[in-house]
């Protein structure tokens, strides 16, 4: 045998047993630890009355009131923007940075105006931020689809950052926010693209908001993301 021949020989005895392994483990995909997500997507929160007022004059006795007019106020619902970014602790465990945009209309119906005046409804476009952080949990145990499909839970809390319109009022309040949800991912390897569904509460404290307290408000969330 020629040295040539006994070389490829040995080539190949060594090629494959690799090659065998190879095939035996094959190496996970994306996401695991060490992977990061990043996603953005549309948002969708119903809008909630803020409640009653009434303007009052003091008179001389101080058991008597003089109501000026009375305002109710309402926040339409909204649809917003988001995006984020994730980095995967483990294959089942990420944190998430992401921001959260919206344009709502407040709107304030004035009535009972003292001096008979017809009634009014006044409106602007406030814009409404949250920046936010969470913690995700894939439910690995009940994924589908030859693990393409991973269901998953989150929970977290945010800054919440609402302005008025021409910025002139700033209002600031704290959001927090649990949601259950579902990846479904295409391709394979170490890049993947993905889609992304999810619902839950979302609840906050102050804002433009004029109740006392924390409002609690469902929350629906879509889009896509992107692993490598």
């Amino acid at each position: 045998m020629t040295a040539l021949a006994r070389f490829a020989l040995f080539l190949v005895v060594a090629c494959v047993p690799s090659a065998a392994a190879a095939q035996i483990y094959p190496r996970n995909p994306a996401p695991h630890g060490g992977s990061i997500e990043v996603g953005g997507g549309v948002t969708f929160v119903p809008g909630f009355e803020m409640g009653s007022r009434t303007a009052d004059l003091t008179t001389s006795s101080p058991t008597t009131r003089f109501d000026l007019f009375t305002t109710d106020s309402r926040v339409g619902d909204f649809i917003g923007v988001s995006a984020r970014v994730g980095y995967y602790i483990s294959r089942s465990i990420s944190i998430e940075g992401s921001v959260r945009y919206a344009r709502p209309e407040l709107s304030v119906d004035l009535s009972g105006d003292a001096e008979s005046a017809a009634d009014v409804t006044a409106t602007e476009i406030a814009s409404h931020y949250v920046f936010g952080g969470s913690v995700l949990f894939d439910l690995r145990g009940a994924s589908f689809a030859g693990g393409r499909g991973v269901p998953f839970v989150s929970g977290g809390a945010g800054y919440l950052r609402e302005l008025h319109e021409g910025n002139l009022l700033v209002e600031t309040g704290i959001e927090y926010h649990a949601t259950a949800g579902l990846k479904y991912w295409f391709g394979s390897g170490d890049n993947r693209f993905g889609l992304r569904v999810e619902g839950g509460m979302s609840a906050r404290e102050d804002g433009f908001d004029n109740e006392d307290g924390r409002r609690v408000q469902p929350l629906v969330a879509a889009g896509l993301s992107y692993v490598f």
